[in-house]
């Protein structure tokens, strides 16, 4: 059950923030992908132990900053991309990402074998219970943090993977496999960020980021790796709708 957490004196995290951190992340764990329907509020009610009125809030908040949409005697959607980029080819993480910067450098968040789910199964066409890797890193612009990198593929395909593989490109990393990317789908959403994420990319609460999903596929169409990427925007000018107030 989730309780009312202190951050630091006299600051507390109000529940329905709490649930919508939690929603949020597992939209990034692709939990919930573009254009599912997420669990109903009762539903949700009964899984973080709160009450109704709280899972409303925390949607809410989501639908506000453009993750969530509600679609009446349907439910509530993961809302689906503004855009989408085909590209011929493939390279480094940010080739063809809004930071192409030979100053950028990687600090490892974490990295590890996980089940791969209905989900990934689905996507890379491997069994449930089959594990992928999950891969979080840090990219840095000096002293300035650019991006967060949450990456997955099929621990069967790259059984030998490590930190020291990251050193080189996804193309590099898959060819050294017999496997050969030849083309790079991302899609493009706008959101706001906050908690852990607003903190490792150093933003302030509430503070606007670009949510980048990429999936890269080889021949056959095959999926070889999926990623989500929340970036620092200064690179790029848009616009985010104000939060209505509440």
């Amino acid at each position: 059950m989730l309780r009312e957490e202190q951050k630091t004196v006299g600051d507390f995290v109000p529940l329905y923030r709490q649930v919508s951190q939690r929603i949020f992340r597992k939209i990034q764990q692709g939990v919930y992908k573009y254009g599912d329907k997420i669990p109903s509020e009762k539903e949700l009610s009964a899984h973080y132990g709160v009450n109704r009125m709280t899972v409303r809030r925390a949607i809410a908040l989501l639908a506000d900053q453009g993750i969530l949409k509600s679609v009446q005697g349907k439910g509530v959607f993961v809302v689906d991309t503004f855009y989408q980029v085909h590209l011929p080819q493939t390279g480094a993480l940010f080739d063809y990402s809004f930071f192409h910067d030979s100053r950028l450098r990687q600090e490892i968040l974490f990295l590890q074998k996980v089940l791969a789910g209905k989900t990934f199964a689905e996507l890379f066409q491997i069994g449930t219970g089959a594990s992928v890797w999950m891969l979080g890193r840090r990219w840095m612009a000096e002293n300035m943090a650019a991006a967060l990198e949450y990456t997955y593929f099929p621990v069967e395909w790259i059984p030998d993977f490590s930190e020291e593989s990251c050193k080189i490109s996804w193309e590099q990393i898959f060819a050294s496999h017999g496997m050969h990317p030849i083309r790079l789908e991302q899609t493009v959403l706008g959101i706001r960020i906050y908690g852990e994420e607003a903190q490792l990319l150093q933003l302030q609460e509430g503070s606007g980021s670009f949510l980048i999903n990429q999936q890269m596929t080889g021949e056959g169409h095959r999926v070889l790796r999926y990623s989500k990427i929340l970036a620092q925007s200064q690179k790029i000018t848009y616009y985010l709708k104000e939060p209505v107030s509440r």
